[in-house]
């Protein structure tokens, strides 16, 4: 049976599509299925082309993140019961972690192995969101300007890497401020003054700047188009295109566009070199994107490495911490959060690079915290995971025979990687009841493949939904 789903406050109607295509790698929805038995240099993720935006949700009345859990509770040995036959699938791979939790009150209704630190791939964003939700205003927008500079107009960066080329839609979360429109404001201003021939620098200094990629990314990565580099600034034609290599540098590529609108408004402009604009100079033009929540639920839903560590590394500089140091702060920042971390070990905080092991336990323990209520932030940011077989990285799945019930029950984190999958999240059961999961499954890939172990895992959530 689907329910209606809340998203974001808004319900929405399940639209049911094909399991056609195999998101084997996890970076966006669509992705082709790798053989993992052919050679290559370096494991690489699954290409892909860019996930729709979707429109961002209006703000609900209260947090909302999951459906009332109106059901009566259910017992430990109910969900080991149903648990038992899809846990034995041949698909799952050597080592699987499987926790699954009472979302109302906390308490463990399964624990196969939860403790054991395994690696987690995509599903590693949920740490990086509670470090972004529980730091920064949720509410806030990102601005991108335009200021007079010593008589010089400078654009300064401010986090938006989802700008329109053209104009912005504001009904939507990529493209909801266009370049265009701050070209038009910029060149009023500059008309007034009498100026019609400028050279525009830029200015990255004052948002979480860094490296645009982390140390541990394969160079493929970039070169094939895995990610965008991470950036202050980006449109959203330059997202992660495979095989298409990255973007050379969003920074300039919206300062090219800026330029370019200029000139269709009568402005002769050039692109300058890197300034560090003073406070409280004049702006001659500015624009905003959506709110940050709706920015972190479309880089969730997504799984957008780039989006996930440029926000991340723009909530650890607002507490001071420099961009080399951002997977200690949020490892940090989830101890003094009260969370156990044994086992924690973080190579980057978007899932992409070797080297990073999370217990499932913790996975759940994050995401009762938002279940519970105990961080309303977090629960915001639940509120917009992918939603099986409508969204994200989960729109093709929970569509097959065996698990398609669960469609619209289930909102959640996805993960893969070459030998590895995972999924962390929330699933309606069918007597009304919120439950918490958590199972991450690690290799080598057995006989069944990819397509057999994320089938493993979605055939286990559905055994859930059914209860």
């Amino acid at each position: 049976m689907l329910k209606q789903v809340l998203a974001g406050g808004a319900v929405v109607l399940l639209a049911v599509g094909g399991y056609g295509v195999l998101d084997v790698h996890d970076k966006v929805p669509g992705i082709l299925t790798l053989d993992s038995t052919s050679p290559s240099p370096v494991p690489l993720p699954s290409q892909t082309t860019p996930a729709p935006s979707y429109p961002a949700p209006k703000p609900p009345s209260a947090p909302s993140a999951v459906p009332v859990a109106s059901g009566q509770p259910l017992s430990a040995p109910q969900v080991a019961a149903a648990l038992k036959g899809p846990l034995a699938s041949k698909g799952y791979l050597k080592d699987t972690s499987v926790v699954v939790r009472d979302a109302a009150t906390g308490a463990t209704l399964f624990d196969q192995a939860g403790a054991r630190a395994l690696i987690p791939a995509s599903t590693t964003k949920l740490l990086a969101a509670w470090a972004v939700a529980t730091t920064m205003d949720l509410n806030k927008p990102f601005t991108t300007k335009v200021v007079d500079h010593g008589g010089q107009p400078v654009l300064v960066a401010g986090g938006d890497t989802v700008l329109a080329r053209g104009k912005g839609d504001p009904n939507q979360i990529v493209g909801h401020a266009g370049v265009a429109d701050l070209a038009a404001q910029v060149a009023t201003g500059l008309k007034k003054q009498g100026r019609t021939s400028v050279t525009v620098g830029l200015d990255t200094t004052t948002y979480a700047p860094g490296p645009d990629a982390v140390r541990t990314w394969h160079p493929d990565y970039l070169g094939m188009g895995f990610s965008a580099r991470i950036a202050q600034l980006g449109l959203s034609t330059e997202r992660s295109q495979p095989p298409k290599p990255a973007a050379a540098d969003p920074n300039r590529s919206v300062l090219n566009a800026l330029i370019s609108e200029l000139g269709k408004r009568g402005i002769t402009a050039v692109a300058g070199g890197e300034v560090k604009s003073a406070a409280g100079v004049p702006v001659l033009g500015s624009v905003q994107s959506a709110p940050l929540i709706d920015v972190l639920g479309q880089a969730m839903r997504d799984s957008d490495n780039a989006m996930i560590e440029s926000l991340t590394r723009a909530a650890a500089f607002g507490q001071g911490v420099p961009s080399d140091s951002v997977t200690t702060w949020v490892s940090s920042l989830l101890e003094k959060d009260g969370f156990d971390t044994t086992g924690v070990k973080l190579a980057d905080v978007s899932g992409l690079s070797d080297g990073t092991t999370i217990p499932a336990k913790l996975l759940s323990d994050l995401l009762v915290a938002g279940t519970t209520g105990k961080s309303k932030p977090f629960q915001e940011v639940l509120a917009r995971e992918s939603v099986a077989a409508w969204n994200g990285t989960l729109h093709d799945r929970y569509s097959l025979d065996s698990d398609k019930w669960a469609a619209g029950e289930v909102r959640a984190k996805t993960g893969s990687l070459p030998d590895v999958s995972s999924l962390a999240g929330t699933v309606v059961t069918d007597s009304g009841r919120l439950l918490v999961f958590a199972i991450t499954s690690n290799g080598p890939m057995n006989g069944a493949g990819a397509w057999g172990v994320r089938a493993a895992i979605d055939n286990t959530v559905a055994a859930l939904a059914k209860l």
